[in-house]
Order: C-alpha cells, then structure tokens, then sequence
C-alpha cells in the first residue's frame, strides 16, 4: 500500500509517516523510484517498530473494528427553520463510543457505508446515518455565510 492509504490506517498524519519511513522504523518498507512500497501484516497493518527511547507511539495496532457515525439531526434541522444565521445550531454530528463533535460541513476522505434502518434505529435514534473508518474532517464548525472563507479546512482532523 502507499502512505497516504497507511497514514489513514494508522492513525497518523502522512507527513509522521513519511519520518517514521526515513528512519527504517516501517517493517519491510521499500522505496520504488519517488513512492514507497508499505506491506501489511495479518491483521491488515503495517507495522511500526517502536523507537527505543521517548513517548511511546500513538499509531493504531489494528484496525478499528466500530466505525464512525455520521448523523445528520432532523430535530436540529427543524429547529434552525426561521432562525437568523448566528443563532444556527450543528446539525451534523460525529459519533464514536462517547465522544460527539459537531458542525455543519463535513468532508469524508474514502469509503462510506450509508445505513438506513427503520425498524431498527441507532441508539440515538437516528434512522438514517453513514459510517465510515476513515478519519473525518469538519469543513465549517462555526455557521459562516462568507463563500470566500466558507470552504476553508478548519485543520481539525478527528480520527475518531
């Protein structure tokens, strides 16, 4: 595999990757011309051989085996009508064990799984929701209006 697809693995920014690979620390990586060659082990990782000395490393040993929830808020939607722009509530939201972040753009990097279960709704309550392993990125946590600054990435990444 390559980086950007095994930083996305293991949690961690392909830049961090790209080190971690300069320093021989990514088992049986090999660079063919300007790309790297990353193999994977059984449980589907590449494996990262840990330095001897400071923190320990933050990269994920396996991968994760509960997605992310993506819910977009119905009730929050039909709250916002007539509302002026500043007083707009999130209406998406990032579920992942306990932890709910919010916003209202939202960008998913690769693939996603759209779920639709009537009979059997989330334990929010949500009956239609994505889930995606992938990290995720707020475009927009605070309601802008201004198209020049509207799209722009707000760096936060939730690897959640």
């Amino acid at each position: 595999m390559g980086t950007r697809e095994a930083s996305i693995l293991l949690g961690i920014s392909r830049q961090r990757l790209l080190v971690l690979l300069a320093q021989g620390r990514v088992k049986d990586a090999e660079k063919n011309g300007r790309f790297w060659e990353i193999p994977v082990s059984e449980t589907g990782m590449p494996v990262i051989i840990p330095a001897r000395r400071g923190p320990k490393g933050i990269w994920h040993k396996q991968e994760p085996t509960k997605p992310k929830m993506i819910h977009v808020n119905q009730s929050k939607i039909k709250g916002n009508k007539g509302k002026p722009p500043e007083k707009l509530e999130p209406v998406l939201s990032v579920k992942d064990g306990e932890r709910n972040d919010y916003g209202y753009d939202l960008y998913i990097p690769g693939p996603c799984h759209i779920v639709y279960r009537p009979y059997k709704p989330a334990k929010c309550g949500a009956h239609l929701w994505i889930n995606t392993y992938n990290s995720v990125e707020f475009v927009d946590t605070k309601f802008n209006l201004n198209p020049a600054t509207a799209r722009q990435p707000s760096k936060q990444i939730y690897n959640i």
